[in-house]
Order: structure tokens, then C-alpha cells, then sequence
């Protein structure tokens, strides 16, 4: 029996309430390929774009939610597809592809079905994880299929290469962040979401507010959930340079990071001696590696020690 991760069990149980008429929508199964492509919302409300792309034999979703002034992403996470029989294979007729978000405050499971003359049904489960007492629930749109333009402009040249990982980050908006409390505990907040947590230390919000707006700083990004080896925070796609009196940082050097096993874990040092991360397997412990010498980050910071309810990177 192959082994699945709980929001495929969740979801399974939540379509099969729902009844598969209602997913489906009496839709034919189609090519995998097919659904390759970005999928967007005309109304002003809900889930906005996804966009299912192939990377060999393995299938990713991205999801774009409605947030103001722009689109919160929910990142790029891998995806599962589904045939309509044991007979027949994903690639040559997939009805359902599905995979699950976890944008810091719920886990988005996206159900993806009823492909139809360039349109599809996409299903959002949002099961709330954040403590706030949220009630559940689900909702279906209708995405339309985007056109390819022919550009005719000539290409612009990246300024810096392509990701050699898969990034995980949640954007927003640094004018809207606030702090708040939600449970009886101090929160870093935008809107509904929360992003950071200080428990009864107003102070450290307060200063984790000043250190994203000092910055500019828009996108909050993870290596490895639910406890992230590495946590790091973005402006414009780019590593946050300059410096912030006060700040508590310690100095890492991207060309001199090792990886040694400690007690079944692995350990991230800096220099050859300083331990600067701690991850469960080799493999986060390398990607903690390549976003570090990616963005260039030389300064590993932090608000409040020892358990720091902020940690970010800077140049």
C-alpha cells in the first residue's frame, strides 16, 4: 500500500462527502499534458491562478490567493495526478490532480478537476491550523486556460541565474504588516494571517515589524516545515542588504559552509567550526546551503535569544 501524507487522506474523506458528481462536473479525463499551463480566475474573489507545470516525471502545482494589493502566493509544492481507472495511466487520461499548501496559517488542499474547453473546476480546502478557532471550509471556481502572447520584444537578461531549488515563500505586503494578539499570544500579522509568534513578548513583534518595513521587505520563505531548518525573508526577490542599529546578527560565510552528521541530524557550520542550521536529512541541509550561496547572505539574525521568535538573513 503506497504511503500518502494526511491532506490526501483529508481530502479523500472531504470529496467523498462531498460526492465526486460535484468535483467532476461529468467531465472527460484528458492527456496529462493537457492541464500543463496557467489556469486564472476573472472574478475579484478567491482562489486567483494556479499554474501546473512537468519537470520530467514529476508534477507541480503553483496557487496565487486574492490578497491586497497583490496576490498572495502560496508557493510551488509537488502535486499528485489521477487516472479515472486502474486500466489506464495519468499521462494519457488524468480527471483529478491535487496537491496541498501550507501558506502559515491553514493547510490549502487544491483539487483540480472537470477540464472542459479550455476551463477547469478547482476545489480549495482550507483546514485552519493556526489556533484561531476559524471554521473550515471549502470553495469551488471556475479558472480559464491563459493564452501564450508571442512576445516581440527582445528577452531581458537575468540578472542573476535560475533557482537551483524549489522555493517555498509566502508574499505579502510590508505597509500592511501589524502586531496583534490572537489566543492570548503576540503575533506578526497581515490581515487575517499570522507570520511570526512571541507568545507574551509584545517587544519582539514590535521589533519584527520595525525589521520588515526597514527592509522592505515582501516574501517570507522556508526550507523544510513545520519546524524549517532555515527561515529567510526576501524584498523584491532579493536578499535584504544593509544594517539596522540594534540588531543581533552573527556573521556566515557562504563559501566556507560544511554539512556534518551530529546525533542523526545534520549540521550546517560556517567557517568549519561555527554551527550555524541544524536539519533532519543531508538533503535540506544541501538546500540550506544552496539558498544561502544563492542570495549571497552573509548575516544571520535574530530577534530574541535564546528561542528567537524572528530569525532572518541579510547581506
Amino acid at each position: 500500500m503506497k504511503h500518502r501524507p494526511s491532506y490526501y487522506i483529508k481530502a479523500i474523506a472531504a470529496t467523498a462527502a462531498l460526492g465526486l458528481g460535484t468535483i467532476i462536473s461529468g467531465a472527460e479525463a484528458a492527456p496529462l499534458n493537457s492541464w500543463v499551463g496557467t489556469w486564472e480566475n476573472s472574478s475579484s474573489t478567491g482562489l486567483q491562478q494556479v499554474r501546473v507545470t512537468k519537470r520530467g516525471s514529476q508534477l507541480f502545482l503553483s496557487a496565487e490567493g486574492k490578497c491586497t494589493p497583490t496576490n498572495c502566493k502560496w508557493g510551488t509544492v509537488p502535486a499528485i495526478a489521477f487516472s479515472p481507472s486502474g486500466g489506464t495511466t495519468a499521462a494519457s487520461d488524468t480527471d483529478i490532480i491535487m496537491a496541498a499548501f501550507s501558506p502559515g496559517f491553514a493547510t490549502k488542499t487544491v483539487i483540480l478537476s472537470g477540464l472542459s474547453r479550455g476551463s477547469i473546476s478547482v476545489r480549495t480546502l482550507t483546514d485552519f491550523t493556526d489556533a484561531s478557532g476559524r471554521n473550515d471550509y471549502t470553495k469551488v471556481v471556475r479558472l480559464r486556460k491563459k493564452r501564450r502572447v508571442a512576445r516581440t520584444d527582445p528577452p531581458v537578461l537575468a540578472t542573476r541565474p535560475d533557482l537551483p531549488f524549489q522555493e517555498d515563500c509566502i508574499s505579502f505586503n510590508p505597509a500592511n504588516v501589524s502586531v496583534g494578539k490572537r489566543n492570548n499570544r503576540w503575533k506578526l500579522l497581515q490581515g487575517s494571517m499570522w507570520m511570526l509568534d512571541a507568545g507574551n513578548k509584545k517587544s519582539e513583534m514590535d521589533r519584527a515589524k520595525q525589521i520588515v518595513q526597514h527592509y522592505s521587505m515582501n516574501k517570507q520563505c522556508f526550507v523544510g516545515r513545520g519546524n524549517p531548518s532555515l527561515s529567510y525573508w526576501l524584498r523584491g526577490g532579493n536578499a535584504p542588504t544593509g544594517a539596522l542599529p540594534g540588531e543581533d546578527c552573527v556573521g556566515i560565510n557562504p563559501a566556507r559552509l560544511g554539512i556534518k552528521p551530529v546525533n542523526g541530524k545534520f549540521t550546517i557550520t560556517s567557517n568549519g567550526t561555527h554551527y550555524a542550521f541544524v536539519a533532519p536529512t543531508r538533503a535540506e541541509a544541501t538546500k540550506v546551503i544552496q539558498t544561502i550561496r544563492h542570495y549571497g547572505f552573509t548575516k544571520s539574525c535574530f530577534v530574541g535569544r535564546p528561542g528567537a521568535s524572528m530569525k532572518y538573513l541579510r547581506k
